[in-house]
């Protein structure tokens, strides 16, 4: 992990670039509709060694769950990138219609995007500087470099004949490396943002080996994360995850979050998921993407995000055996 996260890094690491063809830079932006139970991304996996990136835009609701009935998914898995054109990390055009333009490093973003009746127009303001979370022991497959930004979304987006607008808290990401996708552990990644300078987010790890299930009430600890509140972020030293209750399907529905900061802070939240997106943008994984209503002890509802993946051999057994129990 690198010691300081600076405005450059909002770039192509060309000058500490591995020449290995798995250097990857990823980043996505989130956004929600939350009286609508809508989400929504833009994500991205440039390859510059390779002259190419995985990236698109998704919505969904709880009309479709899968990314061929959602409300909407395009994911273009070979978009070439073009130096010829200045194509930067947040600043690129690909073929199926969808840019991304980087106003101020570390500050502001604009995503637009228009293909088959589906249209983006967002910007993301950023509402605190970057988090410099790394990855933990144990996931340095998806790369060593990371950090996290708290920030809202505006905008609108467009989709069956309707314009939809958006104004919520997002919490976006960079990180940067080889990856390979092969033995990464289960993870959560749940967060809450109100866009106006509260916000929440830890990375838990899954605790069981790769070919038993998970349980239903096991707590699993939160190996990084931030808490924003009072002007002040300072990193998560303690914490934890619980699903409380799944799905027939599996899909983690109720969970319990909590953690406490550096400064003493803490947080405990009950999330109910209000979607889910089964995606599967790489062969090895499944992940289960959905809004979430988390409410504090102090009865206050906050909105974002719990997002559960799995390795493809834990998910298929774990998912096999939830079909013999029905």
């Amino acid at each position: 992990m690198v010691d300081v996260v600076r405005p450059e890094d909002d770039y192509f690491h060309t000058t500490t670039m591995t020449d290995s063809p798995f250097w990857n830079e990823s980043a996505w932006f989130p956004f929600y509709v939350a009286e609508r139970d809508l989400s929504g991304f833009v994500y991205m996996n440039h390859r510059p060694n390779m002259n190419f990136s995985m990236t698109g835009v998704a919505l969904w609701d709880p009309s479709g769950e899968e990314m061929y009935d959602c409300l909407y998914h395009d994911w273009h898995e070979f978009a070439p990138l073009n130096p010829s054109t200045n194509t930067e990390m947040f600043d690129y055009t690909t073929p199926n219609g969808l840019t991304v333009h980087c106003l101020k490093p570390q500050k502001a973003f604009t995503m637009q995007y228009d293909r088959d009746g589906c249209q983006f127009d967002l910007r993301f303001d950023a509402t605190m500087e970057v988090a410099n979370a790394g990855f933990p022991d144990g996931s340095e497959e998806w790369g060593p470099h990371h950090y996290e930004q708290a920030g809202r979304v505006t905008g609108t987006v467009r989709i069956n004949g309707e314009d939809i607008a958006v104004d919520c808290g997002s919490n976006r990401d960079h990180s940067w490396g080889p990856r390979l996708y092969k033995d990464n552990p289960r993870g959560d990644f749940p967060w809450f943002n109100d866009g106006k300078g509260f916000a929440f987010q830890t990375y838990n790890m899954g605790t069981e080996p790769q070919d038993t299930d998970p349980i239903v009430g096991t707590t699993e600890p939160a190996i990084t994360g931030w808490l924003q509140k009072d002007d002040k972020v300072a990193n998560v030293v303690t914490g934890t995850r619980k699903v409380v209750e799944r799905r027939p399907d599996g899909v983690p529905w109720r969970l319990v979050i909590e953690g406490t900061d550096e400064l003493g802070r803490t947080v405990h939240a009950e999330g109910r998921c209000k979607n889910v997106l089964k995606w599967v943008p790489w062969a090895r994984y499944l992940q289960y993407w959905s809004l979430c209503e988390w409410t504090l002890d102090d009865g206050s509802i906050e909105y974002g995000e719990a997002i559960e993946w799995f390795p493809g051999i834990q998910a298929r057994k774990f998912l096999r055996a939830q079909t013999e129990i029905r």
